[in-house]
C-alpha cells in the first residue's frame, strides 16, 4: 500500500490531510508538526510521498524537502503563502490553502505515476506550474 507522510502543524488540517489520504485508500504516515520530529520518521520509516506544509512551528520545511530529494522521494508542498517557496523548490508541485480536496488527490496521483515512470538513479521530472491546481 502507498504510504503518504504529512507534515502539518496546523492540528485540523492534519486530521484533514489524514481522512483524505485515507479515505483515498493510502496509508498514512505522522502527521508530523515539526521538521525535528519527520527527521526521525524519515529516518525508521519509508514513504512513498510526502505532503509538506511550508512554515512548521520549528521552522521552515525545507531541510526535509532536501532529505527527500536525497533519498529519491516525491513531495507536494501545501501552503497558504506560496511566497514563502524558494526559489529551488518553485518547479515542485504545490498546493495552496484552503485546497479542494479531489485537486489534492489528483496531483498525488499524478505525482505518483512520475515517479513510477522515473527510472531508478534518475532525478524526478520537475513539474510545470501549469499544472498545480487552483
Amino acid at each position: 500500500m502507498t504510504r503518504i507522510l504529512i507534515v502539518e502543524d496546523e492540528n485540523f488540517l492534519a486530521m484533514e490531510l489524514m481522512w483524505i489520504v485515507e479515505d483515498a485508500g493510502y496509508s498514512v504516515v505522522g502527521p508530523e508538526r515539526s521538521v525535528a520530529e519527520t527527521r526521525q520518521v524519515l529516518a525508521s520509516k519509508g514513504v512513498d510521498l510526502a505532503l509538506l506544509d511550508i512554515s512548521l512551528g520549528d521552522g521552515m520545511v525545507f531541510p526535509i524537502a532536501r532529505m527527500l530529494d536525497t533519498l529519491g522521494i516525491p513531495f507536494v508542498f501545501i501552503t497558504s503563502n506560496p511566497a514563502l517557496l524558494l526559489a529551488e523548490y518553485r518547479h515542485r508541485p504545490l498546493v495552496t490553502k484552503p485546497f479542494r480536496p479531489d485537486a489534492l488527490l489528483v496531483l498525488i496521483l499524478r505525482v505518483l505515476a512520475e515517479q513510477a515512470d522515473t527510472p531508478l538513479g534518475d532525478a524526478p521530472k520537475p513539474s510545470s506550474s501549469g499544472d498545480r491546481p487552483e
